[in-house]
């Protein structure tokens, strides 16, 4: 929900910035926020993500962890 949020708020700042740059004598100053926000939202993206995929393998471990000490704890 989070990454939905932060996708809608970029795509409304970077299109006010493109807009922006269409009435500019010297654009550039706009592209840079318009493509700032894109880089920006993917940075954030991309650790959200790696984050996540970390906390998913670190529960997984610990599951398998958990089902092998069952497991001796049956045999004996």
């Amino acid at each position: 929900m989070k990454t939905a949020f932060y996708f809608i708020a970029t795509c409304f700042i970077s299109t006010f910035a493109f807009f922006g740059a269409l009435s500019m004598k010297n654009p550039f100053p706009c592209f840079g926020v318009a493509f700032g926000i894109w880089a920006l939202f993917l940075w954030g993206y991309s650790r959200r993500a790696k984050k996540e995929a970390s906390r998913r393998l670190n529960e997984r471990m610990f599951n398998e962890y958990m089902r092998s000490k069952d497991r001796s704890s049956v045999r004996r």
